[in-house]
């Protein structure tokens, strides 16, 4: 799913391309990870990029996101 729907631009390793690397996220909580993914919003206020797909209006593999795929994407991340 990460890569897929990620890599294109935050890297294969989440280190960073057209968007930036993903190390902080692995200290974000679940709800703030959502809310960054789903609705561009950064857990300190601030939207996020245009570029940032809005994937609660995008869907993440052509459907809406799951709270499974969005659990499992942040401990992917946190894998890392």
């Amino acid at each position: 799913m990460y890569a897929g729907n990620c890599a294109g631009c935050h890297g294969a390793q989440a280190e960073g391309g057209v968007g930036p690397g993903l190390a902080e996220v692995k200290t974000w909580s679940e709800g703030a990870f959502r809310e960054a993914v789903l609705n561009g919003k950064h857990p300190s206020g601030r939207t996020l990029g245009t570029v940032m797909p809005r994937f609660a209006q995008t869907g993440l593999d052509g459907a809406p996101a799951t709270p499974e795929q969005m659990t499992a994407l942040l401990a992917y991340l946190q894998g890392l």
